[in-house]
């Protein structure tokens, strides 16, 4: 065995004495990290598989999400529809995908005892699953229904809406064109090792660990690329301003009105500005009545108006609260005392094993703060952060309400 796991796993062994995770890599790419926690039988897994840009061609935009739908019912090679489930529901062992920003997430929870068999339906699942293209058409129907019948309450419609980039919402045209071809394209582009990260969390150790992600995930490879069909024309307009509410206008009468507006941290903003100021905007004493809080990394500002109020009335109190904050920025006392509880946050996050398993993520993604920047971080950073955080042009911004009313927005 230590022969056979010296030539499958990568020279990159290494030991993170102070965040108790062990990673290693095996010679497929697949990155993983080991967090050890005995004091109770469980063992949670992660495993991240990420998107890229280029990965959805133009006029495509569906395709992840038709794809996360097809790939989760489909059989796979070993297992037939419902046979999964079954397995699941009677060891007791969760299994769930999710698309998610940046890309696709399973999440698996087994008692230690079981996690042979768990690891086993996670791979059946991940590297043998059968895309049908008679469950292809009937979840791009699904698809075309929810868009043209949105679940849930306008005011979560209006959320989920701005939570994607316009530049990826699916449309009618864009799922219309999906082929299996397409589906068989992007499985061939996303679903590979050198894209994944798995964390292991609970009751096992290191060589269990090994053990187990060789004999599951080990014989995982790089698939040969397909060719993808040739793109349809691209669905988005190239006119649309960043701040253009367009189609997310959502009539709701008797409603009254509620504007909304989200804003997305650059990729290019260091992760210890996006934490404090996930910290220090939401409870500024100059924003009410605009609500802001922080969701999946966004900074959210909501506005509802009484009923009656023109949307052009509530949208510039949103835009000139959010402005008159950009514009007047932190001062020192509000860095350190942002510091202080983000530091003490850090301490609680150590107690939670979901906190853990995040933190673990995102330090192998390179989104983790560190202490040391933390502390190095300078007022001016901060504001620089803020002010290209908030800016205007950036927001993606949405309103519910009365027909007429909305008419009045002064943003198309």
């Amino acid at each position: 065995m230590k022969a056979t796991l010296g030539i499958l796993l990568a020279a990159t062994l290494s030991l993170q004495a102070q965040s108790g995770v062990h990673s290693f890599t095996l010679a497929n790419g697949l990155r993983v990290l080991h967090l050890e926690e005995r004091e109770h039988p469980l063992v949670r897994v992660r495993l991240f598989v990420r998107l890229e840009p280029g990965d959805v061609p133009p006029g495509r935009q569906g395709l992840p999400l038709l794809f996360q739908r097809t790939f989760t019912k489909g059989e796979t090679a070993d297992l037939k529809a419902g046979e999964l489930d079954r397995n699941l529901d009677d060891s007791g062992i969760q299994l769930t995908q999710s698309l998610e920003a940046g890309g696709f997430t399973w999440r698996l929870v087994t008692r230690s005892r079981d996690q042979d068999r768990a690891m086993g339906l996670l791979a059946d699942r991940l590297l043998r699953t059968l895309l049908d293209p008679t469950l292809l058409e009937a979840e791009r129907l699904v698809c075309k229904r929810l868009l043209e019948r949105p679940e849930g309450t306008p005011h979560e419609r209006l959320r989920q809406a701005l939570a994607q980039d316009p530049a990826a919402r699916p449309s009618m045209s864009s799922l219309g064109a999906i082929t299996l071809q397409d589906l068989l394209a992007f499985r061939a582009r996303v679903l590979r090792p050198d894209r994944a990260i798995l964390i292991l969390h609970g009751d096992l150790g290191l060589e269990q660990a090994k053990r187990l992600v060789l004999l599951s995930l080990g014989a995982w490879s790089v698939p040969s690329p397909t060719t993808p069909a040739s793109p349809a024309p691209s669905l988005v307009s190239t006119t649309a301003s960043p701040g253009s509410v367009g189609t997310l206008q959502i009539p709701s009468p008797g409603a009254g009105i509620r504007i909304q507006a989200v804003a997305s941290p650059s990729g290019k903003l260091p992760r210890e500005i996006v934490e404090l100021l996930g910290l220090l905007v939401p409870g500024d004493a100059s924003l009410p009545p605009v609500r802001v809080g922080v969701e999946d990394g966004c900074l959210v500002a909501t506005l509802d108006g009484e009923t009656g109020t023109p949307a052009s009335v509530a949208w510039s109190l949103l835009h000139d609260r959010l402005e008159a904050l950009r514009q007047r920025g932190f001062t020192q006392a509000d860095l350190e005392r942002a510091r202080v509880a983000w530091l003490a946050r850090r301490s609680l996050d150590s107690l939670h094993v979901e906190a853990q398993i995040y933190g673990a993520l995102a330090e192998a993604l390179g989104q983790s703060a560190t202490e040391d920047r933390m502390r190095a971080l300078s007022l001016e950073a901060l504001n620089a952060g803020l002010s290209q955080w908030l800016d205007p042009a950036k927001l993606r911004v949405g309103a519910l309400g009365e027909p007429e009313l909305l008419k009045t927005l002064p943003i198309r």
